[in-house]
């Protein structure tokens, strides 16, 4: 073999070389996407597990969201207690919904996040807050809220608190 030969046996040798890192790289890379979606994901349902343990755990926050369920006006405390679970629920929506946007968080999950919203919109109280204190939301989740979760209707057979 000559030593042009040999070049150009070296050269296809690492033209493989080359090929084989680009295949693994794709693969490294995907495996890393899908891990974080997976911990983004996590992170999300662990923001909401926060907010209904408190819930759960503190029996005047669940009383205000009974009360919110059939009285459109609160007052004092009430309302304090009740427009900052709901400014906090809508954080953690509107941060779902930037990724979503983004690819970075699962239909599933997402699916079931945008099912919460539209049955907790439907809080005879949600609409008072929403009024006065949407402008604290970004102009581009304020235009989603307004065109696919307001209209919706809840789903049949669903209860608010304070409905019963």
């Amino acid at each position: 073999m000559s030593i042009a030969e040999l070049d150009a046996l070296g050269d296809i040798v690492a033209s493989f070389g080359v090929v084989a890192t680009l295949i693994y790289l794709a693969l490294q890379l995907r495996q890393n996407t899908k891990a974080l979606r997976q911990s983004t994901s996590h992170a999300v349902s662990g923001d909401l597990r926060s907010m209904f343990s408190l819930l759960a755990s503190d029996q005047g926050l669940a009383e205000i969201l009974v009360e919110a369920g059939h009285k459109a006006q609160l007052g004092g405390p009430t309302r304090v207690r009740y427009w900052t679970f709901t400014s906090n629920l809508l954080r953690i929506y509107e941060n779902a919904y930037l990724l979503k946007r983004e690819n970075s968080i699962s239909e599933a999950h997402w699916s079931g996040m945008t099912q919460l919203m539209i049955d907790y919109k439907s809080m005879v109280a949600f609409p008072g807050y929403w009024e006065d204190r949407k402008h604290w939301l970004s102009a581009e989740f304020r235009a989603y809220m307004e065109t696919e979760i307001l209209p919706a209707p809840p789903r049949p057979g669903v209860t608010i608190p304070g409905s019963l």
